[in-house]
Parts: C-alpha cells; structure tokens; sequence
C-alpha cells in the first residue's frame, strides 16, 4: 500500500471517530495508519509498514485510550438552562394548591415562576425547586425555610 493511501485510511478512521463519540477506539488505529504512511514515505517496505501500523494502534488502544477514556469521564455534566434550576431555593408569592394547579414562586433572582406540588403550601413560605415540568416548577416545602429566608 502506498503512502497516500495509509494517509487516506488514516482520515477516514479519524472521521469515523468524530462520529461515534466516547470510545476512542478508530483514532488509536489511525495513529497506527498515519506512522505507517510516515513509513512508507521514508522508504519502509510493505511488511515494515504493517508491523507499525499493528504495533502503534495496539500501543494506542492499550494505553492512550484508557487515559483518554478516565479524561473524559473526570469532568462532571454541569446541569445548564433549565436543569439547573433544580435543587435551588425559592420564595412563594401566591399559594400554592394542588387541586388546582395555582401557585407561583419568585426566585432569588427575581424570576417568577408558576409552580405545582403534592402538597398544599402557603404564601410566604420557602420552598426547593425539584424540575422543571412544561413552563411550571415542581416544588416541595423546604425544610431549610427560616435559614435561607435571608437569600431570598
């Protein structure tokens, strides 16, 4: 095989790699097809380019993907928009009833927000966002109320 075609091997596995995203598996082979078409480009027989495209995506997968892999996995999923919402505080302005769905909160920032929960809650009271459900919050009564009344 010549070295342009070990080159093009070597992006196409790159590619797929792009496309199947968390395994980290293609780009340890193309590694092996681009130090084999380096090899072919110096002058390396066939067999030679072989043996290092074997032995560098073996090296790879053995060593750099468990790494890579550990990587990845290390930074936790920061909750974003809507989902971070979820285990903050908020005060109710307008009675909260299960029955018929009414109820409204303001945030800490200020937001006002139409909120539901199983139980009946009073004005005035704090309660925790658990999710977001539709344009509503799905509050329950906090048991953290006197303390955080000062955030509010």
């Amino acid at each position: 095989m010549g070295s342009l075609v070990w080159l093009v091997l070597g992006l196409i596995l790159l590619v797929i790699e792009m496309l199947t995203p968390g395994l980290f598996f293609f780009a340890c082979f193309s590694a092996g097809a681009f130090t084999a078409s380096l090899a072919v480009m110096l002058g390396a027989p066939a067999w030679a380019a072989w043996a290092l495209f074997f032995v560098v995506s073996l090296l790879a997968i053995l060593i750099v993907a468990p790494v890579a892999r550990r990587w990845m996995k290390k930074s936790p999923a920061v909750p974003v928009g809507l989902d971070s919402l979820a285990g903050q505080m908020a005060r109710v302005i307008e009675a909260i009833d299960p029955d018929t769905g009414k109820g409204q909160v303001r945030l800490a920032n200020g937001a006002i927000w139409r909120a539901i929960s199983d139980q009946s809650i009073s004005e005035g009271s704090h309660v925790e966002i658990v999710r977001v459900v539709g344009a509503r919050l799905q509050v329950n009564l906090s048991s953290e109320a006197t303390s955080n009344k000062e955030q509010l």
